[in-house]
């Protein structure tokens, strides 16, 4: 999280109620609203009722069935579930409570990060946050998003919900963290509409939690969009972390880039299936699909199934995955030049997150994940 004195807003949230939410007054007269959802809801019912669980996340209809096999199975540690259900975002919208709204004004541009901070120490709690994002026509904007909670003996369960509705012309940095203590499952549904020359730089941060299963999908629906996925997951002791992404060009002349990389130690294990979607008619769409896995361990696992669906002719697109241990003749070298295995392991690590790192725009998240590999592997 940015320090807040130097953030244009900041709203904290205590077991799904806002404690905390400050804007700036140069960016309230302009019509920015930062409030958590349950208020948004009471205040704003217009500008809620518009977007929530209308287009983006939504449960007219399974959004992976169309272009994946409805039959799939994913099973591994003793659960499984079929690929593109809907019964979490279901459940999320019978009992969905707090979580984050922010809407920016036409061509109101939020120069400075905002920061959105969801925090659980209530025992036997349930989790249902919902962040509703949206943009109107040439705003800007810069979000962190950090969800943590307390370590106790008693499982914690979550289904979440993001939706990112960007306007034409509209700019948006988001940085979805979730640092769950290892007690909670954590269920999610991520949503962006994209129209005509926007931009989003979207990145999912998987740090915490006992099992992780999120569904992040970008949906370009207007020429011009472009969107970057941007995916940092490090696992350990048990870990569990299931990612289905979806690049979904409805339209041409739009171009999504996803790079998502992974370490994992110990027992964690980690499975990746990222399809990328091009509509017939959505000719000169540019998709890249990049997912990168290194295992720390001779027990950790991860599996990639990278998918391309085409059905267009006049197009660029190219996936790819990679799954491979640390390199034993690198972590020799530098040890043998006096520096202890941690912290060899932890360069060569940070080597290998690196070409993640330096596409995220801001460097206080940049920070916060050289300290997340610190803290996995040298445990300072």
């Amino acid at each position: 999280m940015a320090d807040n004195q130097d953030a244009a807003g900041v709203l904290i949230t205590h077991n799904g109620g806002a404690s905390l939410a400050q804007l700036k007054e140069k960016y309230q007269k302009r019509g920015v609203i930062l409030c958590d959802m349950n208020t948004a809801l009471r205040e704003y019912p217009e500008l809620v009722r518009e977007y929530f669980m209308t287009r983006a996340v939504t449960l007219a209809e399974n959004r992976y069935a169309r272009h994946l096999d409805a039959q799939g199975i994913v099973e591994h540690h003793g659960y499984s579930d079929t690929i593109g259900d809907l019964k979490f975002a279901s459940l999320h919208g019978a009992f969905w409570n707090g979580g984050t709204f922010l809407y920016v004004p036409k061509n109101v541009v939020i120069d400075e990060p905002l920061n959105a901070l969801a925090f659980y120490d209530a025992p036997n709690v349930a989790i249902f946050s919902h962040s509703l994002i949206v943009l109107e026509e040439g705003a800007s904007a810069k979000l962190i998003e950090d969800f943590g909670s307390t370590e106790n003996e008693t499982q914690r369960f979550g289904t979440r919900a993001v939706e990112l509705i960007l306007k034409p012309h509209a700019t948006l940095q988001y940085f979805n963290l979730q640092d769950w203590a290892h007690n909670v499952w954590d269920f999610s549904s991520q949503t962006a509409l994209l129209s005509e020359n926007t931009n989003l730089t979207w990145l999912a941060g998987m740090l915490g939690s006992a099992v992780t299963k999120a569904f992040l999908d970008s949906r370009i629906e207007g020429a011009g969009a472009e969107v970057r996925m941007l995916g940092f997951f490090f696992g350990d002791a048990q870990q569990h972390f299931d990612q289905h992404t979806f690049q979904n060009h409805i339209v041409g002349q739009g171009k999504s880039d996803l790079l998502y990389k992974g370490a994992l130690k110990d027992n964690a294990y980690s499975a990746f299936r990222g399809l990328i979607r091009i509509n017939p008619g959505a000719q000169r769409s540019d998709a890249y699909q990049q997912n990168r896995n290194l295992l720390l361990s001779g027990h950790a696992h991860a599996d990639s199934i990278p998918e391309l669906e085409i059905e267009a002719n006049d197009v660029r697109c190219t996936h790819g995955a990679t799954v491979g241990p640390l390199e034993e003749e690198a972590v020799f070298y530098l040890m043998a030049r006096g520096i202890p295995r941690p912290e060899a392991e932890r360069l060569i690590t940070e080597g290998f997150f690196d070409e993640l790192i330096a596409k995220i725009p801001l460097e206080v998240v940049q920070e916060r994940l050289f300290s997340v590999i610190r803290q996995k592997i040298v445990g300072a």
